[in-house]
């Protein structure tokens, strides 16, 4: 059979849900043809179902080089660095592929910009994580010199209480810290300085939809025209946004 109907057969496969028949047809494909990058984007997925996510980045960077536009590619390749545990990689994928989605006016764009939200987060947990057992450890350690340097009478007991009051004192700081998706800006994933409405309902920052508008008069998630005068200062939402970052200074860099 010649590449392309390889890959039809592949794709046959896949949508019985027979990953590896359809990953089978798909290399054999690529042996035919590797200057295909829809055969590489297309194992890819694949492969993805299958959870070979190494694999996976090995298809999708191969795919980039043959073609650098291309979408599914970077979609692909943000997931597969995400269940490897690696978010600052995926997150530079998932932003190149919801800026190709809006360059190329995808439909998909709203899910792109969905799973950027999602890497961010998990990008934003495994920090937190880190954050509070050095802090909670470091508390942890002062008491404990305490005691070390001072084993006088009623030590045991002072520290106790030391212990008890730092707990208290620091488990809002020591907690988990999240941002409500309503502050998240849908282009860069950042809490809003100066959110703005649309005709069609969506909150952006004035300053990144405004850069995104030069590039393309529509609204970044519905694809709908667009224009500067349609936009309206989002009041509420800004009160909001300012609010919550006067009672979390830690969210300017989330």
């Amino acid at each position: 059979m010649k590449a392309e109907e390889l890959k039809n057969q592949g794709n046959v496969c896949y949508a019985a849900g027979d990953y590896a028949g359809a990953e089978k047809f798909y290399t054999q494909a690529i042996i035919k043809d590797s200057t295909n990058a829809a055969f590489f984007t297309n194992r890819a997925l694949v492969r993805l179902r299958m959870d070979m996510y190494n694999q996976v980045i090995d298809d999708c960077l191969k795919a980039i080089d043959l073609v650098p536009s291309s979408l599914k590619a970077y979609s692909y390749l943000g997931q597969a660095q995400l269940k490897l545990g690696h978010p600052n990689e995926a997150l530079s994928s998932t932003l190149r592929a919801y800026e190709l989605a809006i360059a190329q006016r995808s439909p998909s764009v709203g899910t792109i910009a969905a799973t950027c939200l999602e890497v961010k987060k998990k990008r934003w947990e495994l920090s937190e994580q880190r954050r509070r057992a050095r802090e909670c450890n470091l508390a942890m350690r002062n008491a404990r010199l305490i005691l070390f340097f001072a084993p006088r009478p009623g030590t045991l007991e002072k520290i106790q209480t030391l212990e008890d009051v730092f707990g208290k004192a620091e488990a809002e700081r020591c907690g988990k810290r999240e941002v409500p998706d309503y502050l998240i800006d849908n282009i860069t994933f950042s809490v809003m300085l100066d959110p703005v409405i649309t005709k069609h309902g969506h909150s952006y920052d004035r300053v990144t939809l405004l850069d995104h508008l030069k590039r393309s008069p529509t609204d970044p998630l519905t694809r709908e025209t667009l224009t500067e005068k349609d936009l309206r200062p989002n009041l509420a939402l800004k009160a909001a946004c300012e609010a919550f970052l006067k009672e979390n200074g830690w969210a300017v860099d989330w």
